[in-house]
């Protein structure tokens, strides 16, 4: 529970009960309630954009009368999609607060709330902060999206709920997203029934893919910064230091910087790499594998996640030495344990 404020501390924890309970729970709890308030977490992708607008709109299409809100700072590559609105102490009286594709309190986009507004946590993270007063947490789904789906199955089913056709685009798009494309390990038989599922909604798929993949001319050639200045660090590990000196020079933020970690993960003979982006007062990791298990590693260095996909904070480019040491000796016992000699 670190790092959860005092006033949050004694919330009850709801876990370990079987996910159509929790499906349940939330949604007699969003039925109850005249004013809704969803969040997500900081520095969007497409997974937290989809599964923030996707519970908007099931709720919104199916309780017109309620007042929806989503909240959090907007993302130059995804605004296209929707707007959140600027919003006060005063808007969370009375308002269930619900928060997606948000593993730990402090990643939370925006705070207003209090311990008197009531929270729910929808998640796909491993659950290391249950900071909320119902946490549905399902780590073996692709994405938060593809989790709002399955929920949206289930209050289908027993209630009549209806999926429009913006929640099935944002539920596509973040499930697109979180998975790469369907590349990554996460994508599973289920991931790919709910996608099908989803494109037999009315709306344009490839436009929309077209459109999440646009970039700017100064992306673009931060992408060739990338491709020219990774290290390879180790045998099967590779990183790059991005600086503050390097953000300045192609105008991108942190947000920008971590949408190309995936651009070198096809070298040949990679198992597991990192980007360190200096953020001031510490350097943000993002750190991926293509098979040893990193989520444990990120976790010794102030972080988490998936166990392809996590990230860390070291205080300094020291620290992060420790961290890349750590993370060859990992992929060096991954590939003596799979007999990899290459």
């Amino acid at each position: 529970m670190s790092g959860i404020p005092k006033k949050l501390v004694e919330r009850r924890i709801v876990m370990n009960k079987n996910y159509e309970t929790l499906y349940e729970e939330i949604f007699l709890k969003i039925k109850e309630s005249d004013k809704i308030i969803i969040h997500r977490h900081e520095r969007p992708d497409p997974d937290a954009y989809g599964s923030q607008g996707a519970m908007y709109q099931i709720i919104k299409v199916n309780f017109p009368e309620k007042e929806v809100i989503t909240v959090g700072k907007d993302s130059p590559s995804l605004c296209f999609l929707f707007e959140n609105k600027e919003v006060t102490e005063e808007d969370y009286k009375d308002a269930l607060v619900i928060i997606t594709d948000t593993a730990n309190f402090p990643r939370v986009d925006g705070k207003l709330f209090t311990k008197n507004n009531f929270l729910i946590k929808i998640d796909h993270h491993p659950p290391l902060d249950n900071y909320a007063d119902i946490n549905l947490v399902d780590t073996e789904v692709s994405s938060c999206s593809e989790l709002i789906y399955n929920f949206y199955t289930y209050i289908n089913k027993k209630y009549g709920i209806v999926l429009n056709d913006e929640a099935a685009k944002l539920l596509y798009l973040g499930i697109v997203g979180d998975t790469g494309r369907f590349l990554f390990p996460n994508t599973s038989a289920d991931t790919l029934r709910v996608a099908s599922e989803l494109i037999k909604y009315n709306f344009n798929m490839s436009k929309l893919l077209d459109k999440m993949e646009i970039i700017d001319d100064n992306i673009m050639r931060f992408r060739a910064f990338i491709f020219d200045n990774y290290n390879v660090y180790h045998d099967g590990v590779a990183y790059l230091k991005i600086t503050k000196e390097d953000m300045d020079k192609y105008k991108v933020d942190p947000g920008e910087v971590s949408t190309g970690v995936n651009l070198i993960r096809n070298l040949k003979g990679l198992y597991a790499w990192c980007f360190a982006i200096d953020e001031g007062n510490k350097v943000r990791v993002r750190l991926r594998s293509k098979g040893p298990i990193i989520n444990t590693l990120a976790e010794k260095y102030a972080g988490g996640g998936h166990p392809m996909a996590s990230g860390a904070t070291v205080k300094n480019w020291a620290e992060l030495d420790d961290l890349l040491d750590d993370l060859a000796r990992l992929v060096s016992d991954y590939r003596k344990e799979n007999e990899i000699l290459d």
